[in-house]
């Protein structure tokens, strides 16, 4: 019998490639990706904050350059807008627009239909215990990279 063997890595791509994939057939109504999709969601979570562009970077792991074109589509889409610092130029704040905040009862409704669907299959108790673990496994690996 050929038993396959657990890739880790190759398994935790495959999952993400899968949900993203959801994420964007969900989205073409609005003409949003997931990664725009994300940085919405970010927007939300901290409205009551000073967001700035490097806080997306962190918070998603990814390259100026990368985060800049997010944007830039964003607010070419008319959901962001980006305010530079008075005082430094190289930093910008951002802050949705009335029709990225007409998106907010849709993020968490879709977010948690599409979380539900995924996770269906698992009980409970299974949830929490894939939870902990994933945790763990990001806190350790954010550790020796020293991220």
């Amino acid at each position: 019998m050929d038993e396959k063997q657990f890739n880790f890595g190759v398994t935790i791509k495959q999952l993400n490639k899968i949900m993203e994939i959801r994420f964007n057939k969900s989205l073409k109504k609005w003409d949003l990706t997931y990664s725009q999709f994300s940085v919405i969601m970010y927007l939300f979570k901290h409205q009551n904050q000073q967001i700035m562009q490097k806080n997306i970077e962190d918070a998603f792991l990814l390259k100026g350059s990368t985060v800049t074109g997010i944007l830039k589509r964003l607010e070419e889409k008319h959901f962001i807008t980006r305010q530079t610092d008075s005082s430094d130029r190289r930093v910008n704040y951002l802050r949705l627009l009335p029709k990225g905040l007409e998106l907010e009862n849709y993020v968490y409704d879709e977010v948690e239909r599409l979380e539900k669907e995924t996770l269906g299959v698992f009980t409970q108790n299974e949830k929490m215990i894939l939870e902990e673990l994933l945790r763990r496994g990001l806190d350790h690996l954010k550790i020796l990279s020293e991220i």
